[in-house]
């Protein structure tokens, strides 16, 4: 038959191959022009294909893999999940139905593997994307079935294992995107538009890649790259992607910061300039971002050249874009902040207050909007921080305490509940830290020091190891220990000081903005540790080429430049007193002059300025015989104390430095006069509201002050301003307490009782009270801190007010010298003064006298290191019977120096002044040495032994029976004591510790005591606490209790910690018995206490004015007598000196026991049978054992 004729029915549809034809038109037209209808009736023409056919037909899974592909491209216009996941549906049906070595099967992994990263960025589930990861890594490794799709494939992969490094942080992950991403870029010619985004990607890799390992291969990569990139893309006429030029930038303000290239900030700054200020579409937050940051890199150019302009343009910008954003917006806040922080930058460009001001106030407007929104409680945290810091400024500036506490009070609570893992951690625990060193550096509380290195500890724990946000921590840390160092003169401490330093610095990038500043600080430090040890130039020439350095990277007129004018010019000057060098001291001169010539009218850092610039032409005058450099050098220190806004210290430097020059002019009177006005200042240096360990440390700066006062009064003709000054400023925390325990207070109770209620109760918050194991917390100790703080305004007030009363005018001021001569009574007291010319002033029957000295300041203090040395060598070891001798000839010929310089003549003009001995008895003198004499046994001093002369007795045992007193005002305060028994309990403690945890035994202490004992009060059984029983708690409950004392046992002299000093007791590992917990006790009818240990009057030298000892201890606390050691004693001997003093002071004993009147006849009768006894006791000992006076010359007698 012919053709079949065709049947009649319904017309057929059109076929597959037809509707398959039809979907590739409609998707051709939505890829051309975005008609989403048309990508609609593309993906129903490919369902109702892929409806008529079944895995069996040949082809399905291209049909598959084109539904899966419209319904992916519609899920991107319409974000409907289901559509998303049908489309992931059918590329897996694709690849199930593709016979394996199908050429597209990569086509259909990676469409699986770009379903499942949308489906990831929908969900936000972690398990489609490692999915993606692992079917596109299949993808890449078959033949491309279309070689132009292998770059896209490519990238694909590189962009998923780059999300999951973002999301899981695996290193590999983000090796891998670099490398695949290489590739992708490898395979994409020149002339594609994808060309750009694949390089910004791979730049992107890159710098992620450097962050994690700071490989700087990586990061000069990822530059090069952007720059081809901006390059090709300028060159082709395209239009810049705003994010080519963002990333750009912040590669190369990374580079920068790494080199310090000012080209490359140059080049990164005006990369945003053009981004911010062009005409790219960018939503607001991308232009707020990159506006904060264009203001941002142009403050960092700034700071780097000095130029305000820079400043300018931030502020201006920042101050535009604050004002379009609405006002309860949390973005305003951002913008706010980043202003405040401008002006803060321009202020220290151009010290103008008005930046600084504008800083405050723009700060603390940024904190009220971040007030208002809760999800702002990190960017609040940090505009706290950025607020305290500027308010820490002004402080600087104005000296105004307020402002460093409110500073402080914002950066305490803005750490006070943040989280661990905050961004913002690290950063706010180290500029907590900050602030609280800036405020130790004012006030010198060492609780304050305490908190600041705690803190830094925490940040430098949340940092990793090589974050270079580690460096300014370390900088602090560092900046702490060497306060601290020179807060104990603990010489470790600078080195660790330094060696933080270099650690900071080794991790401190070239050209990050912090390091000018640390290289400075390691200068200084450097200079420091010259200073203290004083061998070679090593340090000296480190530091001056380090300040050299900085110098060329600072404007010499911001405040940060006059730092290092002033710390090279010190450098300088140190180098040029080691070498001699006449230029380097030259130079010093000019840079000096320079700093003080840019500083404004009463800037209150010009001081020290002042202070180096004098000291500096005063040298150069003496090296250069030019009055000219002399008489400016006046001039420069006048100006110095006309400054009113500095702090106490920066005053009195000022002071004392105007008196120095005068006196090196020879102006006695006007060297008199301003010495005098900075020892005046001296009580206002240690205020109340810092403790006592730290009181001492600020005095412990000024050692020496009131004697060099004393020597220009001296040299002035005015022995009664010379008594004076010495009176006031030595024992100046003793002399405080004393007068605010008794004689003012009972005239004020008398006047006013509720304000004595008032003023005792200021007065007991500055007195220590020891605490209880029970009642002890550091947390404790912080509260009362604080709140001391608060109370010094209040005594001030308190004081003032009762000097307005009638007859009260007086109250708690130091004593005129009349008073003082009154006060010291019959006598003599000898005040022995070592300065710049060395006297004894001599207070006796109502008249001063001078006795000078033929010796000097250094010699003073050679004999005492000497001595010192001999007395202080441990016993036994491998030293040798010659050794010992050696050391006693050194005692002898000590004593010796000391009859001929200083005791013998004082003796000689006391002669005629000294009533005659009555029935042998000697006559009493005080002495009170200042400086180092008061380490060296005046009341030993003499020919001992076989040198003795028995025809020329020259010997002070022979002449006197001699007392010690730090002042004339502790010798009345003992005097006018209330005598009698205390109330309730027995009269004598005894205090032996035969065995000490932690202390050789000392196996003659219980003989000791025993003796002792065998010389009761009143016949009372004295009360015995014994080796376990002898605790801390035990022993100051017994003293309260106490008429007498006895100790046998261990001391320690702490000379870097004065008011540790301590009674070692059973428990002294955990809790010691300090000079702070004794001296903090109020012992009415306190009489003897009888320190059998080591020591006791030993103290730190710059301290030894201040009587901070264990001996000095027992007198504050209230007794009338203390029995003291110079330097340790041995065991073997201790018994045999006790038994004897006690024997003598039973056989001087009065005949009756009743309690005289403070100025009855019977108790200074019994007053002089203690020092009398123990005179007798050194005299019987003296004549056994002449020639080895360590063995007997330690005792002393301190007290009435």
């Amino acid at each position: 038959m012919g053709n079949d004729v065709p049947r009649f029915g319904r017309p057929a549809g059109p076929s597959i191959d037809e509707l398959h034809r039809q979907g590739l038109r409609e998707l051709e037209l939505y890829h051309r022009t975005g008609d989403v209808a048309a990508l609609r009736r593309a993906r129903d023409l490919d369902r109702r294909v892929v409806d008529a056919t079944s895995d069996a037909t040949p082809g399905r899974d291209v049909h598959l893999r084109n539904l899966a592909h419209a319904e992916a491209e519609l899920y991107e216009h319409t974000q409907d999940l289901p559509t998303l996941e049908r489309a992931i549906h059918c590329y897996r049906r694709a690849i199930d139905v593709a016979p394996g070595g199908h050429p597209y099967r990569e086509i259909y992994l990676y469409g699986l593997g770009r379903a499942l990263r949308r489906l990831h960025h929908r969900t936000g589930e972690l398990s489609p994307l490692e999915e993606a990861a692992e079917l596109l890594r299949r993808c890449v490794a078959l033949p491309p079935a279309m070689p132009g799709e292998r770059a896209a494939q490519l990238g694909g992969l590189a962009e998923t294992l780059g999300e999951l490094y973002d999301l899981d942080g695996d290193r590999e992950q983000l090796r891998e995107a670099v490398a695949v991403q290489r590739q992708a870029l490898g395979h994409t010619p020149p002339e594609s538009p994808e060309r750009l985004p694949r390089q910004v990607n791979l730049a992107s890799f890159l710098s992620s890649w450097y962050e994690l390992t700071r490989e700087r291969e990586a990061l000069d990569e990822a530059v090069d790259g952007l720059r081809r990139a901006r390059d090709e893309t300028l060159r082709s006429g395209g239009t810049e992607p705003w994010q080519l030029a963002a990333n750009l930038s912040a590669s190369l303000t990374e580079r920068f910061r790494l080199d310090g290239r000012l080209d490359e900030l140059d080049e990164a700054v005006a990369l945003l300039w053009h981004v911010v200020e062009g005409n790219y579409a960018l939503d607001d937050f991308n232009r707020l971002l990159l506006t904060l940051r264009a203001a941002a890199l142009a403050l960092q150019r700034a700071a780097r050249s000095g130029e305000v302009r820079w400043a300018d343009r931030a502020v201006r910008t920042l101050r535009d874009t604050a004002r379009t954003l609405p006002h309860e917006d949390p973005n305003r806040g951002v913008a706010l902040s980043e202003l405040g922080k401008a002006h803060a930058a321009r202020y220290g460009l151009t010290d103008d207050p008005a930046d600084l001001e504008s800083a405050i106030a723009t700060l603390g407007t940024a904190l009220d909007v971040f007030g208002s929104h809760q999800n702002s409680a990190e960017n609040a945290r940090a505009t706290a921080s950025e607020l305290a810091a500027q308010l820490a400024h002004r402080h600087d500036r104005t000296g105004a305490p307020a402002d460093l506490d409110r500073a402080i009070a914002l950066r305490r609570e803005a750490v006070r509940h943040l989280p661990r893992h905050s961004p913002n951690f690290a950063a706010l625990h180290t500029a907590l830290g900050q602030s609280l060193l800036q405020r130790f550096y004012g006030d010198n509380d060492l609780g304050d020091l305490d908190q600041c290195t705690d803190h830094l500890h925490r940040a430098l724990a949340a940092l990793p190891p090589h974050s270079p946000d580690r460096s300014a921590v370390l900088s602090t840390l560092s900046s702490a220990q060497l306060a601290r160092y020179q807060h104990t003169g603990h010489r470790p401490q600078l080195h660790e000081a330094v060696e933080t330093q270099r650690a900071g610095i080794a991790a401190c990038p070239a050209g990050d903005v912090q390091r000018p500043f640390m290289l400075g600080n390691l200068a200084r430090q450097l200079r420091l540790r010259h200073d203290a040890v004083g061998v070679g130039t090593a340090d000296l020439d480190e530091a001056v080429g380090l300040l050299r350095q900085v110098q060329a990277l600072r404007s010499g007129d911001s405040g940060a430049g006059r730092i290092t004018l002033r710390e090279l010019a010190e450098a300088l000057r140190s180098r040029a007193e080691v070498l001699g060098s006449e230029a380097d001291l030259t130079e010093c001169v000019e840079l000096l002059r320079t700093l003080v010539g840019g500083y404004p009218a009463d800037h209150p850092a010009q001081i020290p300025a002042r202070t180096a610039l004098a000291e500096a032409l005063h040298e150069l005058s003496l090296a250069t015989d030019d009055e000219r450099l002399s008489a400016e050098a006046l001039e420069v220190a006048r100006g110095s104390v006309e400054v009113r806004t500095a702090p106490v210290h920066d005053r009195l430097r000022a002071r004392a430095t105007l008196g120095q020059v005068c006196g090196t002019r020879h102006d006695w009177e006007a060297a008199r006069h301003w010495l005098t006005e900075a020892v005046r200042l001296l009580p206002r240096l240690a205020t109340r509201d810092l403790d006592r360990a730290d009181q001492q440390y600020v005095l412990a700066r000024e050692h020496g002050l009131a004697a060099e006062a004393a020597a220009y009064a001296l040299e002035a003709g005015r022995p009664e301003q010379a008594l004076e000054v010495l009176e006031h400023g030595r024992g100046v925390l003793l002399g405080r307490l004393l007068r605010s325990r008794e004689t003012d207070v009972a005239r004020l109770r008398e006047r006013a009782p509720v304000l004595a209620d008032r003023f005792v109760r200021l007065r007991d918050v500055e007195d220590p009270v020891p605490l209880g194991a029970d009642t002890y917390s550091a947390a404790r100790e912080q509260r009362v801190a604080e709140r001391m703080r608060t109370l010094e305004a209040e005594w001030d007030e308190l004081v003032a007010e009762v000097r307005s009363l009638p007859g009260m005018a007086d109250f708690l001021r130091p004593a005129s010298a009349q008073e003082i001569i009154r006060r010291a009574g019959a006598g003599p007291v000898v005040v022995i003064n070592i300065s710049i010319r060395c006297d004894a002033l001599i207070v006796a029957d109502g008249a001063l006298d001078v006795v000078p000295l033929g010796t000097t300041a250094e010699e003073v203090q050679d004999r005492v290191t000497g001595f010192l040395s001999a007395v202080n060598a441990p016993a036994g070891g491998s030293e040798g019977l010659d050794g010992r001798l050696a050391r006693q000839e050194t005692v002898a010929e000590t004593l010796e120096w000391l009859w001929d310089t200083i005791t013998g003549p004082v003796l000689e003009r006391l002669t005629r002044l000294l009533p005659s001995a009555i029935d042998g008895t000697p006559t009493r003198v005080w002495w009170s040495p200042q400086g180092a004499s008061a380490f060296l046994p005046l009341h030993a001093a003499g020919y001992h032994g076989p040198r003795a002369d028995p025809e020329n007795e020259r010997c002070a045992l022979a002449k006197v029976a001699s007392s010690y007193t730090s002042t004339v005002a502790a010798l009345q305060h003992a005097r006018t004591r209330r005598r009698g028994t205390s109330a309730g309990g027995s009269e004598q403690l005894i205090v032996s510790m035969s065995r000490t945890p932690g202390a050789g035994d000392l196996p003659n202490a219980d003989a000791e005591a025993q003796a002792v004992g065998r010389y009761p009060t009143n016949g009372r059984a004295p009360v015995s606490l014994v080796n376990e029983e002898a605790t801390r708690d035990g022993v100051l409950a017994a003293l309260r209790h106490a008429r007498s004392v006895h100790f046998a046992c261990h001391a320690v002299a702490d000379t870097q910690d004065p008011s540790a000093c301590r009674i070692l007791t059973h428990d002294h590992a955990t809790r010691p018995l300090t000079v702070t917990d004794v001296a903090g006790l109020r012992l009415d009818g306190a009489h003897l206490a009888y320190l059998s240990a080591c020591a006791t009057s030993s103290t730190r030298q710059e301290l030894v004015d201040e009587a901070i000892h264990i001996t000095g201890a027992f007198q504050l606390a209230g007794f009338r007598h203390v029995v003291g050691t110079l330097w340790p004693v041995g065991d073997e001997l201790a018994p045999e000196m006790a038994t004897s003093f006690y024997a003598a002071l039973a056989g001087r004993a009065p005949t009756h026991t009743g309690t005289a009147g403070a100025g009855g006849a019977d108790s200074r009768a019994e007053d002089d049978h203690v020092a009398l006894a123990l005179h007798a006791t050194v005299a019987d000992l003296h004549t056994r054992y002449a020639w080895f006076p360590s063995l007997w010359a330690s005792h002393i007698h301190v007290g009435v």
